[in-house]
């Protein structure tokens, strides 16, 4: 029996027994499920050498389905207890090929009984499970055939088209006793119209090049009335290739087309009930804004007349006059812009500078007992937009969370770097998510469900025009952003922007400090701060920054194409991954991308694991110093 793992485990006619065998993957694994030993047939069948696989873990053997539901480790752990695993799933190459495998894990103990590792068999059983799965589909077609289906008209065709048997279900369907139709052809179901555009000859032609043909049509039974049908043609080949006929399976979908149209034609009702009701509600919204805007024009313009002599009384008249006017035009490019015909003056903009003017118009139009809060990133990167349009967007979400704190409270607008991955409305790439929050009354699901809807509003009937959130949802989609809204009953609301980053040409040399940034660092920190400080610091070296608060989350941000230039992480992590694991999955995907750890404990908890270590707390020039060192170039400190 074995003594130590480092010791020969097999007498030398046995190695070369096992080295010789080529139709099984036979290796040895450590107590930790690393490989030992590699023999022929697992470098013929998974296709790494033997240098290439030793000091490896087996669970690369696995597909990314099992690895995260656990099974390497759900494989050693059964052997260790019982001694032994058994089973069969998918595996995977080196060349990220998958192969259906049989397996056998033998618990290996020394002549103490203490475990000493495993030993490992895996067979290729790629071919012997398709013939089972082509036999198990023929069985399959055959158990379908033979069964007494009633709900599906189930029949055989011989190559030419012509019946050659006929179940319970196509007799129930067609009208049609075996008796009569065997024999036939089954062009006799179709209607004179695809007769004369010669669709059943088209379906067997599509069924024997492609082996499948699929329709929905009408279809005419034995006594003349029709039928909506839902038609699958398959070609029947035999072991040469030759066609043998077609299996063809018929169901009536008639009460479901019927029921179909019918729920249509509520919906076609239901929208033009609703299309009237916001007509209504915009005629009324609108009356009442321009009757007003009219008062004050008609008032100003008599009040002007009848002054003629005051130029003091009728400058002033003609400034009311002025600024009816404005807000009318305003009006109306809320309209423009929710029906997307605003035409957008695009301009790149520095966000920064932008919220410090757009805050300057905010603070005098809110009560004394709501606080304004901003909060911006210094890496805040530029966007391409209208800045008007912009503008108005963010004034209607103030405007609105003023309108829902009636007792006061706290608004907050913030904006912040994100890369997007499919979510929202499958927006992929750079982005700046700006936020308006508000600590008001909140909505219900039913309200928030209908909140970006033209017309829509929770005021009284000619308050608004209820367009205002519309503008903001439109010009977030015009510009190729998205708008959401997140809230609550009594929780306050949160509505978000997703704003595209620049992709002009100033944008493309990109730039941190006046200076061409160094590349981009994906940093992953779960304290929010220091990744803010961390983030500033890199700033000021050169580099832009991404944050991730979460080694998932950098995963995720890898997967999606991120390509930075490094990737500083912490290594005490939430989320189950620890900033080592985290660097092992990034060494084994990315091999080339550097990665420099930091943690607040012992660098021999990360150093022993061959990463570089830069020990909290950290100031510029050791932050300077650990890069870099991995980068293996001098990043000056200033």
């Amino acid at each position: 029996m074995l003594e130590k793992l480092d010791k020969p485990i097999l007498e030398e006619p046995y190695k070369l027994l096992v080295q010789s065998i080529v139709d099984y993957a036979i290796y040895m694994l450590d107590p930790d499920g690393y490989v030992t030993s590699w023999n022929a047939g697992a470098e013929r069948i998974k296709g790494f050498l033997t240098q290439e696989i030793i000091g490896q873990h087996f669970s690369k053997f696995y597909t990314e389905e099992d690895q995260k539901a656990g099974m390497p480790q759900r494989v050693l752990d059964t052997a260790r207890h019982e001694g032994k695993f058994e089973g069969e799933g998918w595996r995977v190459r080196k060349d990220g090929s998958r192969f259906w495998a049989s397996v056998v894990v033998d618990r290996i103990n020394d002549e103490s009984g203490e475990l000493v590792g495993f030993a490992k068999i895996t067979r290729d059983m790629t071919e012997k499970r398709r013939a089972q799965q082509a036999l198990l589909e023929a069985e399959r077609r055959f158990r379908i055939l033979v069964q007494g289906v009633t709900d599906y008209a189930i029949f055989m065709l011989d190559p030419e088209g012509s019946v050659t048997n006929w179940n319970a279900g196509a007799e129930r369907i067609k009208g049609y006793s075996p008796d009569e139709i065997v024999g036939s052809h089954f062009s006799r179901f179709y209607t004179p119209e695809d007769l004369d555009a010669g669709i059943p000859k088209r379906a067997l032609e599509t069924a024997r090049k492609t082996g499948r043909y699929e329709a929905e049509g009408w279809r005419v039974r034995k006594d003349g009335t029709r039928f909506w049908a839902s038609v699958v043609l398959d070609a029947i080949r035999d072991e040469q290739g030759d066609l043998i006929g077609f299996a063809k399976i018929t169901r009536d979908m008639t009460e479901k087309r019927e029921a179909q149209l019918r729920l249509e034609e509520s919906r076609e009702q239901l929208f033009r009930s609703q299309k009237m009701e916001a007509l209504g509600q915009l005629t009324g919204g609108l009356a009442h804004d321009f009757n007003n805007l009219l008062t004050a024009i008609l008032g100003a313009s008599e009040l002007a007349m009848r002054n003629i002599d005051n130029p003091d009384k009728v400058r002033r008249m003609l400034d009311g006059v002025r600024n009816s006017a404005h807000r009318g035009a305003s009006l109306t490019k809320q309209l423009l812009a929710f029906a997307r015909a605003q035409p957008l003056e695009m301009k790149q903009i520095d966000l920064k500078s932008f919220f410090t003017e757009v805050t300057t118009l905010i603070r005098p139009s809110l009560r004394s007992n709501i606080e304004l809060v901003t909060e911006v990133s210094d890496q805040l990167w530029p966007i391409d937009t209208d800045a008007g349009a912009l503008e108005l967007a963010i004034l209607n979400l103030a405007f609105n969370a003023r309108d829902a704190m009636k007792n006061g409270g706290k608004l907050k607008i913030s904006a912040h770097n994100v890369v997007l991955n499919g979510k929202p409305d499958g927006l992929r790439g750079e982005y700046v998510e700006l936020q308006v929050a508000d600590t008001g009354e909140g909505m219900s699901p039913e309200v928030m469900a209908r909140v970006f809807e033209p017309f829509f509003t929770t005021k009284s009937f000619g308050e608004g025009t209820g367009l205002g959130l519309s503008q903001v949802f439109g010009f977030a989609k015009q510009i190729g952003g998205a708008a959401a809204v997140e809230s609550g009953p009594e929780k306050g609301a949160t509505f978000t922007l997703y704003l595209p980053a620049s992709r002009g040409a100033n944008a493309g040399e990109t730039r941190v400090n006046g200076n061409h940034a160094l590349g981009r660092v994906l940093i992953v920190e779960d304290d929010t701060l220091v990744a803010e400080l961390a983030a500033g610091m890199l700033g000021e070296l050169g580099f832009e920054s991404t944050i991730t608060h979460s080694a998932t989350e950098a995963l995720e941000q890898l997967a999606a194409g991120e390509k930075p230039k490094l990737i500083f992480t912490d290594v005490v992590m939430p989320g189950g991954i620890s900033g080592i694991e985290l660097a092992r999955k990034v060494r084994q995907r990315f091999p080339e991308l550097p990665i420099l750890l930091t943690t607040g404990y012992s660098e021999q908890v990360a150093g022993s694991h061959g990463f570089p270590v830069l020990q909290k707390p950290y100031e510029m020039d050791a932050l300077a110093s650990a890069l870099g060192t991995v980068l293996k170039r001098e990043i000056p400190a200033s």
